[in-house]
């Protein structure tokens, strides 16, 4: 019995973490000591943080098993869908009704001033002081000057509005204000015929219900044409345009009419829009602006529904105080059930989620044998059916992945062979030629070759059959024994390629052909003689730089076994000391950049001009800058000789 107890202790001191247990440690010792007669302050202290960190853990097993992790996630999305659409709702009613009431007190005090204008003009009109004043008598503050000359900037036509000085008389002298002027030519100078404009913002305190704060600024330099703003009204564009002024920062002049709203909360007074005017300095003609922000709160936006002694509360506006107020309860009753409903669906979805985890898990074991019940009909329960199929699935696709890096490795293995049939230029010490290949997948379709001849001489084969891949390299391969099995010495160029046509004409229809350039050429004389059959231009390069288009006659082989022939033309020459004759394949001219640009024939022709040690290098390294990276659409080879 000792013997067990003793091996159960040192079990439970080896399995023992303080940073895990602590808290059971705490509670242990604190409980019995709270437990006793003897009251134990420190004990129950101790006891209190225990159990509270085993609550705390017990509640967060009950969170990670029986709500799921993913719930947590989905809580936090109804919470978002929850408060931010209303918050959006609210801004959005919230700006609407603050721009709404801006332009109308906008509106009204420009139809005001339009009013004004069309007043003031039509007075401007009559030929005496006298008819001018009595046309303006309705509007109080009117007033005509004469003067000999007007200030600079100022037209015999002007009619706007003007910060001039004032004209009352406890105002004090220096003390300016603003008017709407009107100016005519006359006799001996200028009558101007001016009206107070202090009723204007009388007009926008009245319509916001509080202050109006009026500000005048300089006009920015490089605004005084104003820029102007179509407006579209009815899907038709009008002749319409609406001035933007742009003031600068620096403040001339500011003033307030009416009395500033009290309120705090909802109805804290705030600014609508300000109105912006343009307007004149009389003295110096220069263009100013007038910013007019209104003040109003809640309280005097909705002052029109009070009743007293003048005015009452009518039927239909109590019924829409009731139809509002019915429609904000309904929809914070919709929302509180809309959020119990999608905790509900959260629990649930979150279940179903884990059990997609959890057959996830099993299968990432290799478990393929791992599957889940669907519940419901929605599309979680169609991933529930679709992780089911792949389960079953997934051992067809390991079979076939097998299968996949077995010809993926055979492919490899072919690649090798083939390379392995290309002539090895360090074996044959021919110093002379440079060659070199780039397949554009795993086997390529070109191919070259060198046959060393019994005068010393080379001959040389540089091939490109129709189409990519394996089916290509294996008619190249095919290409290098045919050619192999000739007699390159007792036969010209010209005989080879015909015979080499002949040879395949008989096995293969003309949906298959393949371009070469066939030659010899002698690396102690540099006298070449070669064939083109359907291949892309040679270039000669000469030791001094200058470059030219080596390009006979010739069909492809495989595309004519009567007319090949006849087709077939030879060129031969001397490679002088430094001189150098290129070949290559179509996949080189047509080397893509990333933009779809072809590397082309010219491109290839300017570099050769240029200088090089290493012809080479330099075509190849000139080709990758030019795709920069990209891969290559055709098999690339490259045949160089020099003397």
């Amino acid at each position: 019995m000792l013997r067990r107890l003793g091996d159960l202790i040192r079990r439970g001191w080896a399995a023992f973490r303080l940073r895990r247990h602590w808290p059971w440690v705490l509670l242990a010792f604190g409980l019995p000591l709270a437990l006793r007669p003897v009251d134990s302050g420190c004990a129950a202290f101790l006891a209190w943080v225990g159990g509270l960190v085993l609550l705390g853990r017990a509640l967060r097993w009950v969170w990670d098993r029986l709500l799921f992790r993913v719930s947590r996630r989905l809580w936090v999305i109804l919470a978002l869908m929850s408060v931010l659409p209303v918050a959006a709702l609210a801004l959005m009613l919230l700006s609407l009704s603050w721009l709404g009431l801006g332009a109308q007190v906008s509106r009204s005090t420009q139809q005001t001033l339009a009013a004004w204008e069309e007043a003031l003009r039509t007075a401007n009109g009559e030929p005496t002081d006298a008819a001018a004043l009595q046309a303006l008598r309705t509007y109080h503050g009117a007033w005509v000057d004469h003067v000999r000359e007007l200030p600079g900037g100022v037209d015999g036509a002007f009619l706007g509005m003007v910060w001039a000085d004032s004209r009352d008389a406890g105002a004090g002298a220096g003390r300016k204000d603003t008017y709407l002027r009107a100016v005519r030519k006359e006799a001996g100078g200028y009558r101007l015929l001016s009206l107070n404009l202090g009723v204007l913002g009388d007009r926008a305190q009245a319509l916001a219900g509080g202050q109006v704060v009026f500000q005048l600024t300089p006009r920015k330099e490089g605004h005084k044409g104003e820029e102007t703003l179509t407006i579209k009204a009815g899907g038709r564009r009008t002749d319409k345009e609406a001035p933007v002024l742009v003031g600068q920062r620096e403040t001339l002049a500011s003033w307030a009419r009416g009395q500033a709203l009290q309120g705090s909360g909802l109805f804290a007074p705030f600014h609508l829009p300000p109105l912006a005017f343009p307007i004149l300095d009389w003295s110096t003609g220069r263009p100013m602006v007038l910013t007019a922000t209104p003040e109003t709160n809640l309280y005097a936006l909705f002052a029109g529904f009070r009743s007293g002694e003048r005015q009452a509360l009518s039927e239909g506006t109590v019924k829409a105080i009731v139809m509002v107020s019915l429609a904000l309860v309904g929809l914070l009753m919709a929302q509180a059930v809309a959020a119990v409903l999608g905790l509900v669906l959260a629990w649930s979805l979150g279940r179903a989620v884990n059990g997609l985890h959890e057959g996830v898990a099993r299968l990432s074991h290799g478990d393929f044998s791992a599957r889940i019940r669907p519940r419901g009909r929605d599309q979680v329960a169609q991933l529930s059916s679709a992780f089911n199929e792949m389960a079953g699935r997934l051992q067809a696709a390991a079979a076939e992945r097998e299968e996949r890096l077995r010809m993926e490795e055979e492919l490899r293995v072919a690649r090798e062979v083939q390379m392995r049939l290309l002539p090895d230029l360090e074996a044959l010490r021919m110093p002379s030629v440079r060659a070199t290949i780039l397949p554009a997948r795993e086997v390529a379709g070109d191919y070259y070759d060198l046959f060393p001849l019994a005068d010393g001489s080379l001959a040389f084969l540089i091939l490109d059959v129709s189409g990519k891949g394996t089916s290509a390299a294996f008619y190249a391969a095919e290409t290098k024994g045919v050619l192999s099995a000739l007699d390159k010495q007792a036969l010209d160029p010209v005989e080879v390629a015909d015979r080499l046509n002949a040879i395949w004409c008989q096995g293969h229809d003309r949906h298959l052909f393949l371009t070469l350039a066939y030659g010899t050429f002698h690396p102690r004389t540099g006298r070449y003689r070669f064939v083109r059959a359907g291949h892309p231009s040679a270039f000669l390069r000469r030791a001094d730089g200058r470059v030219s288009r080596l390009h006979p006659r010739g069909l492809g082989v495989g595309l004519s076994a009567t007319q090949f022939r006849a087709a077939l033309e030879a060129s031969e020459g001397v490679l002088e000391p430094g001189d150098g004759l290129v070949f290559y394949t179509d996949g080189l001219s047509e080397a893509q950049a990333p933009d779809g640009a072809f590397y082309g024939e010219a491109r290839l022709e300017a570099l050769l001009a240029g200088p090089s040690e290493d012809l080479q290098a330099s075509i190849l390294g000139d080709v990758m800058a030019f795709t920069q990276g990209r891969p290559l659409a055709d098999d690339l080879t490259l045949l160089i000789l020099k003397r």
